[in-house]
């Protein structure tokens, strides 16, 4: 009897020695606590808490920032002073081996998310430019420039909100500061450019950070001018080739600067102008849609229709749609997209009636009528990329000599009202959705 006891009682502790060893011996693995843990969005000066799921036993944590080693436990709390993408790596060990798990958190300043508005001047119509944020939860939040840099103030016209690399450069017409840069996270003044041989600037663009372009109002030096950014100064000296350059946002295309020159569609590469296209009307504008494909608007006429070109990689036309003749898609109606959905946008400025072209389906409809939605006099209209809302901003009393105010109407992509927001700015200029 003992001895069968004895046989029992090894084969017992045998088995557990094989549970014991086995259980030794497994790689553990761990998991997210939610699905969208391996991107996060978070402010700066906020706490994140990293606390993956941990499955199998686990001798020893490590975490390692940006490189360098963090932290040697289970959990790790995240918190950073300076906006930016932070890569995270998770490892545990245990005697099988290493398991590690990747997070990636973008951190953004106060203004790094929501809605930009750029003012073209003050609530007495003729005093500074201001830019007003519209954050999530929507509330409005003016004069952020000023907030953010105490005594500095952007100076009066301002026209174009345009981004690159972190930063936004802000132009004014009459200066004294044409082109104001500032950092996209925080609105903290980089530095400004004041030296300038044209006035009246009013957009500007650059692929590279050292080199831009702006246009101007003035009717009498229309085109495009240098901008050296690194010696801050503006030329005075007209890009040869550009003189037919419309006043309409500079695009950029592939990273090339693209934009309209009366019937002809330019790009400026190594500092020479190159005609891309010629058409038989002027040129309205080339925006982005869906899957990187980019769109030429062409103006129609008496004799000729509107039309959109579709553009292949080296800029030349693969598909085209003639639209009905009340439609014009004329040049001040500002051609815009959101550029990750279907739809084009711009104004029949004759008519007051916000309009799209849907690139798949290549149709052409109504979309908001201004009277009708209480719309006045539209300073501004963007597209959401994030949702594909429509963005208009309202200035009723223009030219009535009232208060300069602009109110924001934001309508979703069935042409909804969604939000109406008063006295989001001055006679909002831009529109910008930080990204």
């Amino acid at each position: 009897m003992k001895i069968k006891q004895t046989i029992v009682a090894m084969f017992c502790i045998a088995i557990l020695a094989v549970s014991c060893k086995k259980e030794q011996t497994e790689i553990a693995t761990l998991a997210y606590q939610t699905a969208s843990d391996s991107l996060i969005i978070l402010k700066m000066d906020k706490e994140l808490l990293l606390s993956p799921q941990i499955t199998g036993k686990a001798n020893r944590y490590q975490w390692i920032e940006n490189g360098k080693e963090v932290a040697n436990t289970a959990t790790y709390t995240f918190k950073k002073a300076d906006p930016g993408i932070y890569n995270i790596g998770f490892t545990v060990e245990n005697e099988k081996g290493k398991t590690t798990l990747n997070y990636r958190v973008k951190v953004t300043g106060p203004y790094g998310e929501g809605v930009l508005l750029l003012s073209y001047t003050d609530e007495t119509g003729m005093g500074n430019s201001s830019i007003s944020h519209l954050d999530e939860d929507g509330t409005i939040q003016t004069n952020i420039f000023a907030r953010a840099n105490p005594g500095s103030f952007l100076s009066p016209e301002a026209n174009n909100l345009y981004h690159f690399n972190n930063q936004y450069y802000i132009t004014s017409s009459s200066g004294p500061n044409f082109l104001t840069v500032v950092d996209a996270q925080t609105m903290k003044l980089n530095y400004v450019v004041s030296k300038s041989g044209v006035s009246d600037v009013t957009y500007f663009a650059t692929t590279d950070g050292k080199t831009g372009y702006v246009n101007v109002t003035n009717r009498r030096k229309t085109g495009l001018y240098p901008v050296d950014l690194t010696n801050k100064t503006i030329s005075s000296t007209l890009l040869e080739g550009s003189k037919e350059v419309t006043l309409i946002p500079i695009n950029t295309v592939n990273q090339t600067l693209v934009t309209a020159a009366g019937k002809q569609l330019i790009k400026v590469e190594n500092g020479k102008v190159i005609v891309v296209n010629s058409y038989k009307e002027n040129v309205s504008g080339v925006v982005k849609s869906l899957d990187n494909n980019y769109w030429v608007g062409v103006q129609g006429s008496a004799t000729n229709k509107a039309k959109f070109v579709k553009l292949d990689k080296s800029n030349n036309g693969i598909d085209s749609v003639e639209l009905e003749a009340k439609f014009k898609v004329p040049a001040n109606g500002v051609l815009t997209s959101g550029g990750k959905d279907e739809y084009l946008y711009w104004q029949e400025t004759s008519r007051g009636v916000i309009c799209r072209f849907n690139t798949l389906t290549k149709k052409v409809e109504e979309f908001v009528d201004h009277a009708a939605a209480g719309i006045l006099f539209a300073t501004c209209w963007k597209v959401n990329p994030k949702n594909g809302d429509l963005y208009i901003a309202d200035s009723p009393d223009i030219f009535s000599g009232g208060d300069p105010y602009s109110n924001l109407y934001i309508f979703d992509k069935t042409g909804k009202l969604k939000k109406e927001v008063k006295k989001a700015g001055n006679q909002i200029s831009d529109i910008v959705f930080p990204q």
